[in-house]
């Protein structure tokens, strides 16, 4: 029985579109294979590549994603999109949470220069 283990690698920030492309070519796979291994259409894969899919993900979106991550071995978390898609999901599901959620977020872009204190 083979076992597979999940590659532990950084999160991407990089767009899906980026992203995707540059696993692919790391690891020498065409977008025909992947689609055969993640069992999603090569349309589906295509429109990933090319960035008219994937920037907003919706549940099914957010499903191509977990099957494409699982054949590349990778946690769906990798991809910067879905992570958003999941923060999205936790709000709705708990939506005490936004604001501790919200505040971090907040916090971190002032520290990081990115958001000015207001008068």
């Amino acid at each position: 029985m083979t076992v597979r283990v999940k590659v532990l690698e950084r999160k991407s920030h990089e767009p899906i579109s980026l992203a995707l492309a540059e696993l692919l070519s790391r690891r020498s796979i065409t977008a025909a294979q992947l689609s055969r291994t993640a069992k999603v259409t090569p349309g589906a894969v295509s429109r990933y590549l090319s960035g008219e899919r994937g920037t907003r993900l919706e549940r099914r979106g957010a499903e191509a994603i977990e099957r494409i991550a699982a054949a590349l071995e990778l946690e769906p978390d990798y991809f910067r999109e879905y992570r958003a898609w999941r923060l999205r999901e936790i709000i709705v599901v708990a939506p005490d949470l936004m604001d501790d959620v919200y505040d971090r977020v907040v916090e971190l872009a002032r520290l990081r220069g990115l958001i000015k204190e207001r008068p």
